[in-house]
């Protein structure tokens, strides 16, 4: 776990710069849109491109619908 944002677990799940770029195949496959990943104590998932957009999203939900 990175950080607790108002009840929410944040992580980095992607974090092993030379193991993506030493397999070629999973750099096609590797979307930086799911890099982050939030979830809440109801079991609830969110991903997002970076932790600055993970807050947002928990934020403002509305604007991510």
């Amino acid at each position: 776990m990175i950080e607790n944002y108002k009840g929410w677990d944040i992580t980095l799940t992607w974090d092993d710069n030379h193991s993506f770029f030493k397999n070629s195949y999973r750099n096609t496959s590797y979307n930086q849109k799911e890099k982050w990943k939030g979830v809440n104590l109801d079991g609830n998932s969110i991903y997002g491109g970076s932790l600055k957009e993970i807050r947002h999203i928990i934020d403002y939900p509305r604007l991510h619908k």
